[in-house]
């Protein structure tokens, strides 16, 4: 178990009931979270059938410590870390799997600052579960998950006091009033507090998939399934739409004549905004490896840089706090600003959005229109052993090649997964055959030297 890591990029992830996520991992989870953190945790859940019976897990391991947990019910990630730093918790830890379906789900852990915990940290709680669990077959054993009703209305108070922390950002009257927003909650933690929030401030607010009951979260729906956002506002007349993820720290935004507004498009967009009202000081956007070449020149044509980190929104506001940056995020919708600069938060940046419309007297049309992406190509090659590419010379030296025909006009990303046999290869540039072409030949190059 020692040389398994628990930890990726945004927490634990598994299918719920199989390991890690089976019961003994879960309490062992509990205790060595509950010995770091020690104090008052916070501990919140998404609307997975799975989430009660998780917390449920984790409480009985969190009891053999000195740590205590306080219930937080069904609420969004980001008001977990929110709330977390807010209220003086010693600690936050979050019961979901984000955008992934409902068999799986997932425990993030938050530091008293309210920010995901570091490397090391994330290390020493790994190495106590491994001592907890010790050799006593957890990794075989597989749970049946008891099915229990969620709703989303049970967090009564947590839920307002992330209302107002939000609130307290942004003018103190009706400001949306006569604006149509369409909002697909993904039947996730979104459901209950995005459209009550967005009624709050006089929006005319269009409700699609906020009805959790365990096993709906992400289905067909919500910004993995944004077809789902466009069927709704092709019925209705709407200033713009936005679909959240099913723990609510992602957002995917669409125009009232259909067309998706990714993270990038939105960077873009608030980047301007800060700029404008002399807020984007230094003058850089932090990006990951997958953010679009596009952007990158066109924030470059207006003064900006753009620093990428690699993919997690923890790297994000990490990068963002060492460099002093506003605004960060990545094309998937998690989206950074420098209000909180702790985690993504779909509802935070919906505000933003609709802030930049309503002071603009502009159409979110307007303001992304001339918004256009690079051309992106993306293959994934399935490898039997993930070989350093450092060591093998004659794939160098082909993507040495690509990276030099590419130079000022695009990019070369080649990286393994980081959960599957996979190497990922991704060509983005302003020419869709240059793209298709120089994969080609990589591709077998790589094939060649590779499998």
């Amino acid at each position: 178990m020692s040389s398994t890591k628990l930890f990726g990029t945004d927490g634990i992830r598994a299918r719920a009931g199989e390991f890690p996520l089976n019961s003994n991992a879960v309490v062992a989870i509990g205790r060595a979270v509950g010995e770091k953190l020690g104090g008052k945790v916070l501990v919140g859940q998404d609307t997975r059938m799975s989430s009660p019976w998780i917390f449920g897990l984790l409480q009985q391991g969190i009891a053999l410590t000195p740590a205590s947990v306080t219930n937080a019910g069904v609420i969004p990630t980001p008001a977990i870390a929110l709330l977390t730093k807010s209220s003086g918790y010693s600690g936050g830890i979050m019961i979901s799997a984000s955008h992934n379906p409902y068999e799986d789900n997932g425990i993030k852990v938050f530091a008293a600052d309210g920010t995901k915990l570091n490397d090391s940290d994330e290390a020493r709680i790994e190495k106590r579960i491994a001592e907890l669990l010790g050799s006593n077959g957890a990794r075989e054993s597989i749970d049946a998950v008891p099915p229990q009703k969620i709703s989303a209305a049970n967090s009564t108070g947590w839920l307002e006091r992330y209302q107002e922390i939000l609130l307290s950002h942004f003018p103190p009257k009706d400001w949306l009033g006569g604006h149509r927003i369409a909002v697909d909650c993904a039947n996730g933690a979104m459901s209950e507090i995005a459209p009550r929030l967005l009624r709050r401030l006089g929006a005319d607010v269009i409700v699609t998939h906020a009805s959790p009951d365990g096993v709906n979260i992400n289905a067909g729906c919500g910004a993995v399934h944004v077809d789902a956002l466009r069927s709704a506002m092709s019925s209705e007349s709407a200033d713009f739409g936005v679909a959240y993820d099913g723990d609510g720290d992602r957002s995917m935004f669409m125009a009232s004549n259909g067309r998706l507004i990714d993270g990038d498009g939105i960077l873009l967009l608030m980047a301007r905004r800060l700029k404008k009202n002399g807020q984007l000081k230094p003058p850089i956007v932090i990006g990951t490896l997958m953010t679009n070449f596009s952007l990158e020149r066109m924030l470059g044509n207006e003064g900006i840089s753009l620093t990428r980190v690699s993919v997690g929104d923890r790297f994000i506001f990490e990068e963002m706090r060492r460099s002093g940056s506003q605004l960060g995020g990545e094309p998937s919708g998690h989206i950074i600003f420098a209000d909180f600069r702790l985690s993504g938060d779909g509802l935070l940046t919906t505000l933003k959005v609709a802030e930049a419309i309503a002071s603009g007297h502009a159409s979110f049309e307007d303001l992304t229109k001339d918004w256009v992406e690079s051309p992106q190509l993306l293959k994934n090659v399935r490898v039997k052993r993930k070989v350093a590419l450092e060591a093998l010379p004659a794939i160098q030296a082909k993507m040495n090649e690509i990276q030099h025909e590419l130079q000022g006009c695009g990019r070369l990303v080649v990286r393994y997964s980081g959960t599957e046999p996979l190497l990922r290869v991704m060509i983005e540039s302003d020419d869709a055959a240059r793209n298709e072409r120089l994969m080609e030949t990589l591709l077998a190059t790589i094939r060649e030297q590779l499998l």
